[in-house]
């Protein structure tokens, strides 16, 4: 009895190491997209493992790309009943719903995706274009829009000098908290261009207002149009943006500026992404007393995103830019600037989410400000925010963001932090 007991564990175990052997195999071929031999091994063992999430998602992902588009959707449901709150495996299956033709199905799949703000904008911007794809089946032409409602408590809203003894004959200015109701709207609109060229038109409206309690001086108008054109082939992605803004400050016309931005993105692979852009901007200011910050603006970055898990990404970019002055003689408008941050963001369940940013950043002056200190102007600055999401209904949800602020400048007159609060609420529809 003895024998046959060890017996039988030996070849339970040989079992079990045969199976960790095959799985291995399989994912293997999965990371080196061999996904015919992936496909065939996933399949003949995913019939013991229908509690293992990865191991669905990688059959899912095996068939989607060998066309058994019937088995991979039946792998991402098993998948969604597992890990609900698995972002990615809620594209895949809008995915597959769309290569079955299901195109109801598909559209509200990929919308419930859209709305969520932990998506990084790359991949918001190619759930677009999917919609765009299902809604061309009929129309060619996908909308929609987002409203936010907050309420904001700023420390510092008039930016109050961070040190009392400035110098120079400077007197430091106190900080002046306030609170403000904003509203914020953005209505976008994807029209796909034929269905084979990859050619895409974009349309974003944006719109803004910030209604201070107290320090009316302050308050902001914001409204801005951007088109753009975008052109997708296998692993890359090309987009050339032009955006019109005009801000206003305290109810009077401030600033207008005019852009044109061109970005490239590259996918190394399924969870490794490459962004670069160059950006020109030309600012107007509209106040006769501004005139002389008129300035052109020349931007170069790079960013480097890598999806963590289905539920996580992290970014990384790299910024430098410039500002030259059009006309006049202030010491103030010419500089250059570098900057580093990072982003990441994780959807921990299907109803709570987080956001988290950090940024560095350097800017230094072209010119001596001779009246006053007879040196070059630095600015040492950075942020930190942190941002938590609450869905209350699947096109709903609540957010609390805090940030702090913090520059840091050779000449104290310059230097300040401050902090905000902000609590609202955001509509997607």
């Amino acid at each position: 009895m003895k024998n046959i007991i060890i017996l039988l564990s030996l070849l339970l175990l040989r079992t079990v190491i045969f199976a960790n052997d095959e799985y291995e195999s399989a994912i293997d071929s999965y990371k080196q997209k061999d996904f015919t031999v992936s496909y065939e091994k996933l399949s003949k063992l995913y019939l013991t493992n229908l509690s293992d999430a990865n191991l669905n998602f990688y059959l899912g992902r095996s068939a989607y790309e060998t066309g058994h588009y019937e088995m991979a959707l039946a792998a991402f449901e098993r998948v969604e009943m597992l890990d609900e709150g698995n972002l990615r495996n809620r594209l895949e299956m809008a995915r597959t719903y769309f290569m079955l033709k299901m195109y109801e199905d598909s559209e509200l799949a990929f919308e419930e995706v859209l709305v969520n703000p932990n998506m990084p904008q790359n991949l918001r911007r190619n759930i677009e274009l999917y919609l765009a794809k299902v809604k061309g089946v009929q129309q060619k032409s996908f909308t929609y829009a987002t409203v936010n409602i907050d309420w904001i408590y700023d420390s510092n809203v008039n930016y109050g000098q961070l040190h009392d003894d400035i110098g120079g004959g400077f007197h430091a200015k106190p900080e002046v908290s306030d609170s403000a109701l904003q509203v914020y709207g953005d209505i976008t609109n994807i029209y796909d261009i034929g269905e084979k060229n990859g050619f895409f038109i974009k349309n974003r409206f944006i719109g803004l207002i910030k209604d201070y309690r107290d320090e009316d001086t302050y308050d902001l108008g914001y409204i801005a149009y951007s088109p753009s054109l975008l052109y997708i082939y296998t692993k890359h992605t090309t987009e050339l943006v032009f955006n019109i803004d005009g801000l206003s400050i305290g109810k009077k016309d401030y600033l207008r500026t005019y852009s044109v931005k061109p970005r490239y993105e590259y996918a190394h692979t399924s969870t490794l992404r490459s962004m670069v852009h160059f950006k020109f901007l030309e600012k107007d200011f509209q106040q006769t007393s501004e005139y002389n910050l008129d300035a052109r603006h020349y931007e170069l970055g790079y960013s480097l995103q890598k999806i963590l898990s289905p539920r996580s990404y992290a970014q990384l970019g790299l910024i430098g830019l410039a500002e030259r002055k059009e006309h006049g003689t202030r010491t103030d408008v010419d500089y250059d600037e570098y900057r580093l941050n990072i982003n990441y963001a994780n959807q921990f369940t299907s109803i709570v989410g987080l956001e988290a940013f950090g940024e560095y950043r350097r800017r230094n002056y072209k010119e001596y400000a001779q009246v006053v200190y007879n040196s070059k102007r630095i600015n040492d600055g950075a942020t930190a925010a942190l941002n938590l999401n609450f869905k209350i209904l699947q096109t709903l949800r609540f957010h609390l963001k805090g940030m702090y602020t913090i520059v840091e400048s050779n000449q104290d007159q310059f230097s300040y932090h401050k902090h905000t609060i902000t609590l609202g609420i955001n509509k997607t529809f």
